[in-house]
Order: structure tokens, then sequence, then C-alpha cells
């Protein structure tokens, strides 16, 4: 299980987000609409729509740390990834009516010089982004939470969306007022690429996408380390929410028995689930060697099975 400071860190990471894109949003949007910088605006509409995001975020980690009930024998853990794709999907309409916003500008022509004072607020902006990012990546990667990961992505984003507005209000000042509302188009088509990738990755999660192939692979060489085992026939694993779920179909003599069988299954489930903390459900089905793979994924002669106490 994640080190109790870490999770307590992770209990304090929405609400500094919340918090700090609040104060960023009203910040930027306020200097960005008095210093006449389109990109500051754009900026702080981001920041904005981040207060809403990780609002959703909070309560998505709330769902998924609720433990399995009558009506959700699985869990909750898929909350965190319909929470990240609801506030993907808000995001990228968002961005895309602002890079439309910029685009009319640039075509007309019709903006001036930003003042000084928003070049300062954009860099003021990309330092606390940045900030955010590291102290929500580390608390998301610690407690392995998609939705708490997903936030730190964003504050990433904003910070990058931020530079990027730096360095247009810096050209609309120095070298030609359109540089502004340039940046501002390209803030928003950042926004939309992080959107677009975040989306696909929680759409993924939701119908159970593997994990990595790494991970399936480490688990067949520690399975065949247990003796009695004489070949791992598959390996399917899923992530819900923080957890990884896994079912191993395996074979062994059919001299054994189904006492030995069903020691060798539990020996596995424990030992997985000792080296990895995020190992929820481990499923092992074992069937005699002769039998084919088919034989295992139908009816096993012995299923060890095994749940975190958090279940």
């Amino acid at each position: 299980m994640p080190d109790p400071r870490c999770m307590r860190c992770a209990r304090k990471v929405p609400w500094i987000c919340i918090l700090g894109n609040a104060s960023l949003a009203v910040y930027k949007l306020l200097l960005g609409v008095l210093g006449g910088s389109t990109a500051l605006i754009v900026d702080g509409a981001h920041s904005f729509t981040d207060v809403i995001g990780s609002t959703n975020i909070l309560i998505a980690s709330t769902i998924s740390r609720r433990p399995p009930d009558d009506d959700h024998p699985y869990g909750h853990g898929k909350a965190e990834f319909i929470g990240g794709g609801i506030v993907y999907s808000v995001l990228l309409v968002l961005s895309a009516s602002m890079v439309f916003g910029a685009g009319r500008i640039i075509v007309t022509g019709e903006h001036e010089a930003p003042h000084y004072v928003t070049l300062l607020a954009a860099g003021v902006s990309v330092l606390v982004n940045y900030f955010m990012y590291l102290y929500g990546n580390c608390a998301g990667t610690r407690c392995n939470s998609p939705a708490l990961m997903a936030d730190a992505f964003e504050n990433r984003a904003d910070a990058i969306s931020s530079l990027a507005a730096v360095v247009g209000i810096a050209g609309g000042i120095f070298v030609d007022p359109i540089c502004d509302p340039i940046a501002a188009a390209v803030v928003g088509l950042i926004i939309m690429y992080n959107c677009i990738t975040q989306l696909k990755d929680s759409l993924s999660n939701l119908i159970d996408r593997s994990l990595p192939p790494e991970v399936g692979r480490s688990v067949r060489r520690v399975v065949m380390t247990h003796k009695g085992v004489e070949a791992v026939d598959y390996v399917r694993t899923r992530q819900t929410g923080p957890q990884y779920w896994v079912d191993i179909g395996i074979r062994v003599s059919g001299d054994l028995g189904i006492a030995r069988s069903d020691a060798i299954a539990a020996s596995i489930r424990t030992d997985l689930m000792r080296r990895c903390d995020q190992f929820q459900h481990v499923e092992v089905f074992v069937a005699p060697a002769t039998a084919g793979a088919s034989a295992i994924q139908k009816s096993g002669m012995s299923i060890a099975h095994a749940q975190s106490d958090a279940e």
C-alpha cells in the first residue's frame, strides 16, 4: 500500500489545484482584459476550466475509494476514468472555441500590442502551474491514481500553454501585435492535443485495455519460478482505478491432485500480491499439463482467487 504520508498528500492535491487554478484564472482573465492580451485571456480561460476539472477529479477520486457493494461487486475504481473523460471532453470543446476566436482575430487583424503587465502575469502562471504539476504528479504516481495524474498532466499543459503565452505576448509587445493572437491559437491547439491524448487513454481504460506488455511479461516470469508450474497459457491484465487486476492460466502435472494444485495457485497469488501493491485482484486458473489453453479458460480443475483487504 502507498505510504500514509503520500495518501494524506494525495487528498490535498485537488484542493490545492482548485485554489491555485481559481486564483490564476481570475488573475489572468482580469489582467488579460485590462492589458489587451488575447493569449492571456485564453490562458486564463484554460485555468478556469481546470477549476471545474479539479472539482470533478476530487469527486471521482472520492467515489473510486468506496469499497465494493452489492450493486458494484468489483468496486468503483473506474469512476476515476469516467471523471477524467468528462474533464477532457469539456476542455476539448472549449479549446476548439478558443482556437476559432483567436483565428478570427488573426484574419481581421484587429488587435493592438498588449501591455507589459500581461507578460509578467504569464510568467508567474508558468511557475505556479509547474509547481502544481510536480506536487500532483508525485502524489498521483506514488498512489497510482489515474485521476490525480490526469490532473497533474493538466497543470503541466497549463505551464506549457502559459509559456507559449509568454512568447506570444513578448512578440506582441516588442515585434508585432499579431504575435499575441497567434500565441492564443497555439495555446488552444496545445490544449486540444493534450485533451485528445488523455481522453483516448481514459476511454481505453474504461473498456479494459491491458496494462503495458512488460507487466504481463513480469507476471509470467514470476509464475514460472514456482515449482510445479509447467506452462503459462495466458496472462490477462487490466486497471480499475489505481488498482491492477490479473487473470492467469497455468498448467501443472496431472499427477499432483487438486490439493497440491490449489497450493501452487495460492503461492503464485501471494507472491504476486507481495511483489506489487497495486495487484488488488489475482485469479489463477489451473489445469493438467495435457489440457489445452481452451480447457483452462472454460473449466480449470482448480481456481485460486484473492482480493486485497480493501475489498
